[in-house]
């Protein structure tokens, strides 16, 4: 179902991640790409948990599809600052 609200935040987050990978100075976005690789594992072992003792209960369908929006999230998120620290580096070494 389209939730007007919940595609308006995340396409604001999107926004807003992208322009931070391209403004956050390296060292900050060497950290930033980490701490979210860090959230997206943590996402998808809450995932395989999740659908490993449940995916066969229906009645957990809800629970599992906001598990499997969190590690899209994190996931857009990771690729991103991954995105954006890989434009960077290519950037500085052309420079130097």
């Amino acid at each position: 179902m389209y939730d007007h609200e919940h595609v308006v935040r995340l396409a604001t987050s999107i926004l807003g991640w992208e322009a931070t990978a391209q403004h956050l100075p390296l060292p900050d976005l060497r950290d930033m790409l980490a701490s979210w690789q860090h959230d997206l594992a943590n996402s998808l072992d809450d995932f395989n948990a999740l659908y490993g003792d449940h995916g066969d209960h229906p009645e957990c369908a809800d629970l599992i599809q906001e598990a499997m929006g969190q590690v899209a999230r994190t996931a857009t998120a990771a690729a991103i600052f991954t995105l954006g620290l890989s434009q960077r580096a290519q950037q500085a070494a052309r420079q130097n």
